[in-house]
């Protein structure tokens, strides 16, 4: 391959952070060069090239004069292929620059465009997306729960790939017995993932685990209250902790840089979600050794079965019993340790992710 020549060009992300990275230094150890024209409303994108050592740039301003500058750098460029995230309005501007150009997109969905009360009859964004899905070279969705909604809009099955996340084996590992975390809750704080329950559970855990430690981590306002993305809720929970008496057993932190040393530290990676599969934090947690319980939410029995951890119906009660068990049994915890990285090896892995980005780019 020319290496001056560029082979995949990333559009219509907010930022570059971890999830993104990973994608980027999978492309680099196979010498696919690839470039990342980001927004970054997080104001984190820098932070993350750096760690990545990822081709990363900044595009911002109104949306006439961005429109103008992607037109032009596409031209420049000339990618072989553009990988497309729907991200809002400008989704379709990109869609339009490349359709001029004559760029393969692959467009890439992640949860939630696709949805009904999204996406209705005749309205701009159904319109979009009858664009986006007949001039796409391929269409990636990242959720099992956007095939259905895909099907649902009558749109064209033959360019429809599915490709969940994946994440990088964790290079570092601790022994069970070593960790200082007992509970862990690693995500941005949404209604559907349930964290109140959660909150309850530690409330009568702690009858029976007295000294327990619990992070949660994910309160985006504790940073910055404009990258919440749902503030309200984040704010009762804060406030439930607080009228729960639960500091001293529950710390709370905003986003993370750097999410490994929090999965590394931990025993137990908690998800009471109503969408459980390939939750990116999930996955990283599980390469970490952190042994996972999760809801009985969508996808869970995909990932994590009887012999990485345990899948729990919203039930305090079970949740308290099964937590109980674990972290008083030390050997129990090591074996489902080991079994949750080997998932991650053999089924998730970033080599995974590789060969089937590269497949549907052929076929």
């Amino acid at each position: 391959m020319n290496k001056d020549k560029l082979n995949t060009l990333v559009l219509g992300l907010e930022h570059f952070i971890d999830k993104i990275g990973y994608q980027a230094s999978e492309y680099t150890k196979n010498k696919i060069s690839v470039k990342y024209l980001v927004s970054d409303k997080s104001n984190t994108s820098g932070f993350y090239a750096k760690k990545y050592s990822a081709d990363v740039e900044v595009v911002s301003g109104n949306k006439f004069v961005v429109s103008l500058l992607y037109l032009f750098k596409i031209a420049k460029l000339k990618p072989d292929f553009v990988e497309l995230y729907d991200t809002g309005n400008m989704f379709l501007v990109y869609l339009i620059i490349c359709f001029i150009l004559r760029r393969k997109v692959i467009v890439i969905y992640r949860g939630g465009e696709l949805q009904r009360h999204n996406c209705k009859k005749f309205s701009l964004n159904y319109v979009k997306h009858v664009f986006a899905t007949t001039i796409a070279f391929k269409v990636v969705a990242k959720e099992s729960n956007i095939i259905e909604e895909y099907k649902k809009n009558g749109f064209p099955l033959k360019k429809l790939r599915y490709l969940h996340n994946c994440v990088p084996m964790c290079l570092e590992y601790k022994p069970q017995e070593e960790r200082s975390v007992d509970l862990l809750f690693l995500n941005s704080i949404r209604k559907s993932r349930n964290v109140p329950f959660f909150i309850n559970v530690v409330e009568k855990l702690r009858e029976q685990c007295p000294d327990i430690k619990v992070f949660i981590a994910g309160f985006n306002s504790l940073d910055d209250k404009n990258l919440s993305f749902e503030l309200a809720e984040e704010e009762y929970i804060l406030n439930l902790i607080k009228n729960k008496d639960l500091q001293n057993s529950i710390k709370v932190f905003g986003f993370v840089k750097d999410p490994i040393k929090y999965h590394i530290e931990s025993k137990l990676f908690v998800f009471p979600a109503e969408v459980v599969f390939a939750n990116y934090s999930l996955l990283e947690s599980m390469a970490s050794g952190c042994v996972p319980i999760v809801s009985n939410g969508e996808g869970a029995e995909k990932i994590v079965t009887g012999e990485e951890g345990s899948i729990i119906e919203l039930d305090i009660d079970k949740w308290v019993d099964v937590i109980a068990n674990y972290l008083s049994n030390n050997e129990l915890l090591q074996q489902k340790s080991i079994q949750a990285r080997r998932k991650i090896e053999m089924e998730f892995s970033m080599g995974t992710w590789f060969k089937k980005m590269m497949e549907l780019r052929q076929d």
